[in-house]
């Protein structure tokens, strides 16, 4: 019934090889929940992988036309957008919104000559975020553009270079996130202290008084996290079609996006990665694709979309549960934080906005039973509790987070 409108197509080899590496790294980021100090945040980060898996697929099996122009005109409205908005609309970080245009910049070239003229508020957009991580990945980007035969040399040592710059310039916050990143690693040489965690590592190790969620690298942060294995992962997620496109703009805009994310956390950013993985699946089609039974791919997908459909739900509650908490209504908030609980058995944060909302010590005991690692959720416990456990609360909250402890925030 699809056929009218959807023509599967066979991957080839270098597509096989894409779509086996993108599926690798989701499953050992959810594999992580088995030796993570917060399970939780494996298996939330699993989803964001797995996210992707799906796009890379389905752009490989379906190489939908005009997927090109899409994601160069999808950044020329992002540009736009920002340029009319301000600050870093839409996307909310200013280097993704600058990467997101150094992208579209390197597929421009390959439309017809009226779309160039997108280049201007690319452009303007570009220069207003002051990223530098993004104008090095432009211009990485744009000596493979024009030197194909180049793109392995240029984009290593790109990532090399501002891998160093941190350490050599000096006083740079990612110094600080890097260092802390290496300790984990260092504690967990083999299989990493699991996905999500770093966060944990930095309350605890660091010296200097910024709040951060990531390590500002999607190298060393998967390093820290997902050890040399994850690493290789996901270096090969970005170097098979760094390597076998065809097209130069396809090869361009991989480069752009694997020298961007060296110093920052663009991979979290679904806005700027899908279109990125996008560009990545294209870049591994194959020129003269083999037709696929729709039978092979049926079962499959209807797998992935229970399963998205499973994530969707109480992503979605859970998201309602904190609005709610938010604007003081507190029943609809325990409601909509218990009917998460239903989707997201292993996550925390249902428990969290339960005891926010109703101050209830229990729930933020099964808070911390899913994720002891967490300092906040020990440091809700103390608020409720009294006596001996409040102490015992505190205390575990401050050998989780010492520079708060110690600064009194």
């Amino acid at each position: 019934m699809l056929a009218p409108f959807v023509r599967l197509r066979r991957p080839g080899r270098d597509g096989a090889l894409f779509l086996s590496a993108i599926a690798a790294f989701a499953a050992w980021t959810a594999a992580s929940w088995l030796w993570s100090a917060s399970p939780a945040s494996a298996l939330e980060e699993a989803q964001r992988v797995t996210l992707y898996a799906v796009v890379a697929t389905a752009v490989v099996l379906c190489r939908p036309l005009g997927a090109r122009g899409a994601v160069a005109g999808a950044t020329v409205v992002v540009a736009c957008w920002n340029l009319v908005a301000g600050g870093t609309t839409p996307i909310g970080y200013a280097n993704a919104v600058a990467l997101f245009c150094a992208l579209g910049l390197v597929l421009l070239p390959s439309l017809p000559r009226w779309a160039w003229l997108g280049s201007v508020p690319l452009v303007a957009a570009l220069v207003r975020q002051h990223s530098l991580g993004a104008e090095v990945a432009l211009v990485a980007g744009a000596i493979v553009f024009s030197i194909p035969r180049l793109r392995l040399v240029v984009v290593p040592l790109a990532i090399a270079a501002l891998l160093a710059s941190p350490f050599v310039v000096g006083g740079h916050e990612r110094d600080h996130y890097w260092r802390a990143a290496a300790r984990e690693a260092e504690a967990h040489p083999v299989l990493g202290g699991g996905a999500g965690t770093f966060v944990d590592w930095w309350v605890r190790e660091r010296d200097v008084p910024q709040q951060t969620e990531e390590a500002h690298s999607l190298y060393v942060e998967t390093l820290a996290e997902l050890g040399p294995l994850g690493l290789a992962l996901v270096l090969a997620v970005l170097a098979i079609p760094l390597a076998t496109a065809r097209r130069p703009e396809l090869a361009a805009g991989v480069a752009v996006y694997a020298v961007g994310v060296t110093v920052d956390f663009d991979w979290e950013l679904a806005a700027v990665t899908v279109p990125a993985i996008v560009v990545a699946a294209l870049a591994v089609t194959d020129v003269r694709p083999r037709p696929l039974r729709a039978r092979v791919v049926i079962p499959m997908a209807a797998a992935l979309a229970v399963a998205g459909l499973l994530a969707y739900a109480g992503n979605s509650r859970l998201s309602a549960a904190q609005a709610a908490a938010q604007r003081g209504d507190f029943v609809t908030a325990e409601s909509d934080a218990r009917a998460a609980l239903r989707w997201q058995p292993y996550s925390p944060q249902p428990w969290l906005v339960i005891g926010d909302v109703t101050h209830d010590a229990g729930a933020y005991r099964r808070a911390v039973a899913l994720d002891p690692a967490d300092w906040l959720l020990w440091q809700r416990l103390a608020s409720v509790e009294s006596g001996r456990l409040r102490r015992l609360a505190e205390a575990r909250a401050a050998q989780l987070n010492p520079f708060a402890a110690a600064s009194g925030a």
